[in-house]
């Protein structure tokens, strides 16, 4: 594409994302934004066209172009869209240096290159490229990553569908002013489940459910507890997956859960996990269970983090929390894709962002680089470092959903473990034992040595 072409391009999409060109409005005539654009009459023409094509614009014949109402909703060639505003601060002179094709698309609610949460990377882990075969191509040393957490983005047939250029254990983030004037002890690293319970039932005395705990039905605190409690949903042993919903290890683990939500109790009106970080951050919320990519180091708050509670008879581990980059595999530049893995990965990258503490980067020297040995509270994310363990369940999304709709009814409805757990757990092996996928070999990359 030119230059002049793109500039075009460009200056209609500005003008669709700033709001003057909102969806279902006739555009003036390609003549007039030649003028104002600088271009010739053609080129605005090729550029009116080439929009079309994407579906931002359509034509209706003798009437004129027209905005779609449902502009958002396409993909853009070469478009870059992030969750964070942080990846466009520390990406976009990068991206607009090396890679000039590629557009930063915020109003976009998705883009041909994306960097999103493990979350929802799972859940639509079909709609994206597998990333193998590029990542050995440009980095075939990767003895300066931490393989070993690139396992939370693999498929169940063994597609690499993300690559994680951050990651980060969980932690329960303390307001300590809100927990002092609690009358309550501000907590230590080696705490039980039952000094959690203790701390929650003294703040709730002063405070609502929302002001004691950011915790959401959906929030990764629960799976957490299942792993403190030594079971999980899904495990992989010898080449096939077996459930382990309803061991008796995870059935401890949901009865912590609901034993929680019969404490907390009240009405809640935090209903996402971004309105639960900027509470605890604005200094509404006394507790809350977050990453490193979360926290804000700088903030005047009086904050500091703890390990998750241990469960007694349970084990010392939990699950990951990753921004992933994931590719759609309607592209067809994979050049550019392995521009943008170089970029990402690069030490240049890496660096930035340890040095905004955000996240733990997936390069070794770029992690090590970022820790403040002065903060105790840097020290906390990085011992926890070891305690994470791969989560099989990422692996079936499918399961993943009906395991979250269980914790719906759970929550809720105020049901017990045992009044959902068992059916739901018989239901899930009879899905896996029609699914299961001929060959579920790991990526062959993951036998280089860290």
């Amino acid at each position: 594409m030119s230059d002049k072409l793109q500039g075009a391009r460009e200056y209609i999409l500005r003008k669709i994302e700033d709001g003057s060109l909102p969806g279902g409005t006739k555009l003036p005539a390609a003549r007039e934004y030649a003028g104002k654009c600088g271009v010739s009459l053609a080129i605005m023409q090729m550029a009116f066209t080439s929009l079309t094509s994407d579906g931002i614009l359509h034509s209706v014949p003798r009437q004129g172009t027209y905005v779609r109402e449902d502009w958002r909703n396409r993909i853009l060639p070469g478009s870059f869209q992030t969750f964070r505003p942080v990846w466009k601060e520390v990406l976009g002179d990068l991206i607009a240096r090396d890679l000039p094709n590629v557009r930063v698309c915020d109003k976009f609610k998705k883009g041909m290159y994306e960097i999103v949460t493990t979350w929802t990377a799972q859940f639509r882990q079909e709609e994206y490229l597998d990333l193998a075969g590029f990542l050995e191509e440009v980095y075939p040393d990767r003895s300066d990553f931490f393989m070993s957490q690139f396992h939370s983005a693999c498929s169940r047939e063994g597609r690499l569908y993300g690559i994680p250029l951050i990651f980060s254990p969980w932690v329960i983030a303390c307001n300590v002013d809100m927990i002092r004037a609690a009358g309550a002890e501000v907590p230590q690293p080696g705490w039980l489940w039952e000094d959690f319970l203790t701390l929650v039932r003294r703040l709730r005395k002063i405070y609502s459910a929302d002001q004691t705990l950011s915790l959401l039905p959906l929030s990764s605190l629960w799976v957490n507890l299942l792993f403190r409690s030594g079971g999980a949903i899904i495990v992989r042993e010898n080449g096939q997956y077996e459930v382990r919903l309803d061991d008796p290890r995870t059935l401890n683990g949901f009865r912590r859960i609901f034993e929680l939500q019969q404490l907390l109790g009240g009405e809640r009106h935090i209903t996402t996990f971004a309105e639960a970080t900027q509470a605890f951050l604005n200094g509404e919320t006394a507790l809350f269970s977050g990453t490193r990519e979360d926290m804000n180091f700088h903030s005047t708050m009086n904050w500091t983090c703890v390990p998750l509670p241990l469960v007694p008879g349970g084990s010392d581990r939990q699950r990951q929390a990753s921004d992933l980059f994931c590719v759609r595999k309607q592209v067809n530049n994979f050049d550019e894709v392995k521009a943008m893995l170089r970029l990402l990965l690069s030490s240049e990258v890496q660096e930035k962002l340890g040095k905004i503490r955000y996240g733990i980067p997936i390069r070794r020297s770029a992690a090590i680089h970022s820790i403040d040995e002065e903060d105790p509270r840097d020290s906390i994310f990085f011992s926890e470092m070891a305690r994470i363990a791969p989560d099989c369940t990422l692996a079936w999304p499918e399961l993943y959903r009906m395991v979250f709709r269980c914790m719906d009814r759970i929550w809720e409805d105020h049901l017990t473990p045992e009044e959902v757990v068992p059916e739901l757990a018989s239901a899930m092996r009879v899905f896996i034992r029609y699914n299961m996928p001929q060959a579920a070999a790991a990526p062959a990359f993951f036998t280089q040595k860290e």
